[in-house]
């Protein structure tokens, strides 16, 4: 009669079950921010970028911005909408049309309104001059909304037939939001190419 024996095998090293949930840590964590900007198609912009906002040539602007902006491409609709970020700092630049030339004069009061239809709350400070460096004359105020802070700046085009909205805001808790770097957006508006 023989002996007939099942001798065990090499031992497998379990070492893939860590090594998974680790890896499933570092995917949430750390890999999670990367996977979101991939899909969202978030894009870091040049300094030096200038950007043309308006539907056609006798309707739209220019702004230009420095380093270290984001520009969220999901959000943007070129030539309408343009929403980039520098650090904490949310911008959007948008285009509005103005169907009667007398509707430039409650620009300020339409953008109240139309803020505290999105959030009741939301406050808008009174307009104060803005003179951007090209010379394009506009309004800014201060703005709190949804928790955030920051600044609206309107732009009354050429003969009153449109005007570009700026808005930038940052979370109140925000420790060192960019506002230089906002500023120098918020005044590089022209309506002048050659200017941009």
């Amino acid at each position: 009669m023989t002996d007939a024996r099942i001798l065990p095998g090499p031992r497998r090293a379990r070492w893939w079950g860590p090594l998974a949930v680790a890896a499933v840590l570092v995917l949430l964590t750390g890999g999670w921010p990367l996977v979101d900007s991939w899909i969202s198609g978030d894009r870091r912009v040049r300094a030096g970028t200038v950007f043309r906002v308006g539907p056609d040539d006798d309707h739209r602007a220019w702004f230009r911005v420095g380093a270290g902006w984001i520009l969220d491409r999901a959000a943007t609709t070129p030539s309408r909408l343009f929403v980039l970020r520098h650090g904490d700092v949310d911008l959007s630049v948008a285009y509005i049309s103005l169907p009667r030339t007398e509707d430039a004069d409650a620009l300020w009061t339409g953008l109240r309104d139309t803020l505290r239809v999105g959030d009741r709350h939301a406050r808008l400070g009174d307009p104060g001059p803005l003179v951007a460096h090209a010379g394009a004359r506009g309004m800014v105020g201060t703005l709190a909304r949804d928790g955030d802070t920051g600044q609206a700046v309107i732009y009354p085009g050429p003969e009153d037939a449109f005007a570009i909205r700026l808005i930038a805001l940052a979370p109140q808790a925000s420790a060192d939001p960019q506002w230089a770097q906002v500023a120098d957006v918020l005044r590089s508006l022209t309506f002048t190419e050659e200017a941009a």
